[in-house]
């Protein structure tokens, strides 16, 4: 084992390999080296290269400039122990699982109307929604990754995390095992994932709209759950190549291509140690710290709007709001990495949304309509004694959850006059079931409609010139209560 002293001589020349040491003070915290400026000025290629030797010998360099003298500070690198990669495969394997089941499947159910568990509804799911939000989440990480290995750091391949529903997952992360070097590392690993992750975004979203604008579904209710809002300004962009009308369900890859633009955005957010923050830092110094507390002063701001801003605010406070200077903080950015820099602010403002999701509540509801679907209020019919009409009109489910639907006849006082109301049947989803009663019940899905036939037939004693009524009222077993249509018969 080396002595403090030898130590401390074995480290004065790896330094100075790199710049010319004329000093060295000892602090408890670290050896500093007061070293000459290079002939150059340009400090980053030499302290690179010294962060380099030092590095793997367990020792973490910086360089700062005080009162005019530049200072290199060793200090020693802490033992580390990581996880191995069996847990990055475990938290994959997982991860999977719940975005084929609570991702996949559950979104193209939704999309579809297929049952959850089915096998279209899992294969489609997985084939739409799954794989594209994996790749979309996966190579983001593998962006940061690739580029810290190009400047010699440690870094952990990505750790998927597993979630419920809509999405299955909470996304993924590397852990960064060494301190950023320079601003422009800061700026490269910052913008590699985001960058990265924004690309793949836009084919899967273009491709995931042509398929919503090729064959589209009806957006029906729900309840009791988060639905999307709005599309961020990138991703209604993108929607103009594919014009939908109003009330129509995003496919499940236009969905998996709108997480991906609204996680790039998220992480662009500038505020500690987002990717965002790595940005920020890089192009602002020490500044960046007054755009975090701003960040995180919008994200209060728009929790009025969503709540999910809150605890996003809360977690990067609990991390921490001040971004860590990094290794070498001298070197500025050049006018190339600047524009990439800006360019991953004006991502930010692009695929950003104030409001991605809203809450739906269950809503019970159901209303009669014509066989065309239009709005019906009230039916009038002719008929002469000793005669038979025929009545069609619709129900239609408006509630965000499936109701049974108990359909009933008031007669009023046609009964005792000798006429005759009865349900002949009742098609739903192309399937009619006959009635030949005064009441059927039956189930309606949400956004599903009944089809109704009613029979009336008019005694031989009716009296031309005198008019008649009852109504039909539509129940909802859950509440017992529902729309009535009154209907007039006239004698001619």
């Amino acid at each position: 084992m080396l002595s403090a002293d030898q130590e401390i001589e074995n480290l004065r020349e790896v330094v100075a390999r790199h710049f010319t040491v004329y000093g060295s003070v000892i602090t408890p915290l670290a050896l500093t080296f007061q070293v000459a400026r290079p002939s150059d000025g340009k400090v980053e290629k030499p302290f690179d290269a010294l962060r380099r030797d030092l590095v793997p010998k367990d020792y973490i360099p910086s360089i700062t400039e005080e009162r005019g003298e530049l200072l290199v500070h060793i200090q020693r690198r802490p033992k580390q122990r990581f996880t191995g990669l069996s847990v990055n495969v475990t938290m994959l394997l997982l991860t999977i699982i719940t975005t084929v089941f609570f991702g996949g499947a559950y979104n193209w159910s939704q999309y579809a109307g297929e049952p959850l568990l089915s096998i279209d509804a899992i294969l489609n799911g997985t084939v739409f929604f799954t794989l594209p939000l994996l790749a979309i989440l996966g190579f983001h990480e593998m962006g940061h990754y690739v580029v810290a290995k190009h400047y010699k750091m440690q870094a952990s391949l990505p750790f998927f995390i597993p979630s419920i529903p809509p999405l299955g997952t909470f996304g993924a992360f590397i852990s960064m095992r060494d301190p950023l070097p320079s601003r422009r590392a800061l700026l490269d690993v910052g913008a590699s994932g985001p960058l990265v992750g924004f690309a793949i975004a836009i084919p899967v979203t273009l491709a995931g709209l042509f398929l919503t604008a090729a064959n589209p579904h009806a957006l029906l209710p729900v309840g009791n759950e988060f639905q999307i809002t709005n599309g961020s300004l990138f991703y209604n962009f993108l929607a103009l190549f594919f014009p939908l009308p109003a009330g129509i369900a995003p496919h499940p890859l236009a969905f998996a291509g709108w997480v991906g633009l609204f996680v790039t955005a998220i992480n662009l957010l500038p505020a500690g140690q987002l990717d965002g923050g790595h940005i920020a830092r890089a192009l602002l110094g020490e500044r960046q710290s007054l755009i975090s507390w701003g960040a995180i002063g919008l994200l209060v701001l728009f929790g009025a709007f969503y709540t999910g801003w809150f605890i996003f605010a809360f977690l990067i406070l609990l991390i921490g709001v001040r971004h860590p200077p990094p290794l070498n903080d001298l070197s500025r950015l050049d006018a190339g990495r600047t524009l990439i820099g800006v360019a991953a602010v004006a991502i930010l403002l692009t695929t950003f949304v104030v409001q991605p999701f809203q809450f739906v509540p269950v809503q019970q509801g159901i209303a009669f309509e014509t066989v065309a679907g239009l709005p019906l209020t009230g039916l009038v019919q002719n008929l002469t004694p000793a005669s038979t009409a025929f009545l069609n009109f619709s129900l239609v489910d408006t509630s965000t959850t499936p109701d049974q639907v108990h359909l009933v006849i008031n007669p009023n006082n046609l009964n005792s006059a000798g006429f005759g109301l009865i349900f002949v049947n009742v098609t739903i989803g192309g399937q009619t079931t006959s009635v030949n009663t005064a009441s059927t019940t039956f189930d309606l899905g949400n956004g599903q409609r009944a089809l109704v036939a009613l029979r009336i037939d008019a005694p031989a004693s009716a009296i031309p010139g005198r008019t008649w009524s009852f109504s039909v009222q539509a129940l909802l077993g859950t509440t017992g209560e529902g729309p009535v249509l009154p209907i007039t018969l006239n004698i001619t």
